[in-house]
Parts: structure tokens; sequence; C-alpha cells
């Protein structure tokens, strides 16, 4: 059975290239521009790997991720947490990475990570 995907990011362009690529990578995906949406999705499909914007408009990605882990039929889902955030920008980048660690984010990477990369990331990630 192939593997769940939920992208959460409210840039497009950024959702379809991670959905095109992680689809030619055997993975089933999901997508959704904000949080709320996210939630909505989730009422009814149990992703194995969510990747979640941090900074998005209506529901950033952080009430986004307090709210699916409040919830028992979700909290053992595994939450990346990503961010557009590069060196230009790094003690906020810094500042988000931390918040992910604090609140026990299974990862936190850059939209610029390596797509072969994040592939091989999320295969490990399923596979333990």
């Amino acid at each position: 059975m192939q593997p769940l995907v939920l992208i959460v990011d409210d840039d497009i362009n950024f959702r379809e290239i991670w959905k095109i690529k992680l689809s030619n990578s055997g993975f089933n995906v999901l997508t959704a521009s904000n949080g709320k949406e996210a939630l909505e999705i989730l009422k009814n499909n149990k992703p194995n790997i969510i990747l979640l914007d941090i900074v998005m408009p209506e529901m950033d990605g952080i009430e986004t991720f307090l709210n699916i882990k409040d919830n028992p039929e979700l909290n053992s889902i595994k939450v990346f947490f990503i961010t557009s955030l590069d060196d230009l920008n790094a003690e906020l980048a810094n500042y988000h990475k931390q918040i992910a660690i604090d609140l026990g984010a299974a990862e936190f990477l850059r939209k610029a990570t390596d797509l072969n990369e994040l592939v091989d990331i999320l295969n490990k990630s399923i596979n333990f």
C-alpha cells in the first residue's frame, strides 16, 4: 500500500512541485492551502506524514499542529514542519526550528530541500 502524505502550504506552486515529485516516487498525496483546510481533510483521511508550513494565512502551522496533536485519532501522525526561510532569515528560521522541536515535530525541513533527499527522508521515516 502506498504511503499517504498531506502537504499543507499556502504556495500553490510549491504544493504542486512536491506533489508531483512525491506522486512519481510512490506516494499518494493530498494537499491543503491552509490549516483549516487540512483539518477538514483529516476528518476523512489519516496520512502517514503531514508536511506542514509554519507561516500560512487563516490558520498557521503551529495552530494546526496543536489541533492535530490534541486529537487522539490523529496525534500519532508524523508532522514535518516546513519553511521557506533561508539563510537571509536565519534567525527567524532557527526560531521556527526551535518551536518545531519544542512542540515535538518529527522533522523540520526547508522548502529548498533537494527533492530526492525529501523522498529519502520520508521513506526512512515511514519505515521506522
